[in-house]
């Protein structure tokens, strides 16, 4: 490519917090599910094996019988509520700091084996409220 030599309109895509990604081969997103991507690109559920953060999903995306792109899920990323884990809780204390994932619908102050959800803006008695970027 070359630089710009005349005004060119873009595209803005939302308010750049929802995207669309490919998801992996045999895999089931649900609706309210944080997504990640695995190491190819693809989203999957979150899960502590997974590469990277990427948002929560706006609605369900069924590719179990698919091979990896076959079908897209809508995700959007920035403050989500979502379950307080159990095992290693976050607390009060970590409003400010990264916490980290422990399945497509909980979070951990535990760093330990895993990758990071987001930022904690809050913790409530019904849950955490994540920043997840």
């Amino acid at each position: 490519m070359t630089a710009l030599t005349k005004n060119t309109p873009r595209t803005r895509v939302g308010i750049g917090q929802r995207f669309r990604d490919p998801v992996a081969a045999t895999t089931r997103i649900f609706a309210g599910a944080m997504v990640a991507l695995n190491a190819t690109g693809f989203a999957v559920k979150a899960a502590p094996s997974a590469t990277r953060i990427r948002g929560v999903a706006l609605d369900e995306a069924d590719n179990s019988a698919g091979a990896a792109g076959d079908v897209a899920v809508d995700i959007e990323r920035g403050p989500f509520l979502v379950a307080n884990d159990t095992t290693n809780p976050v607390t009060r204390a970590h409003i400010g700091g990264t916490v980290y994932v422990v399945d497509d619908t909980t979070v951990g102050s535990s760093a330990t084996g895993t990758i990071a959800a987001g930022k904690c803006l809050d913790v409530t008695p019904e849950g955490v409220v994540v920043e997840i970027l």
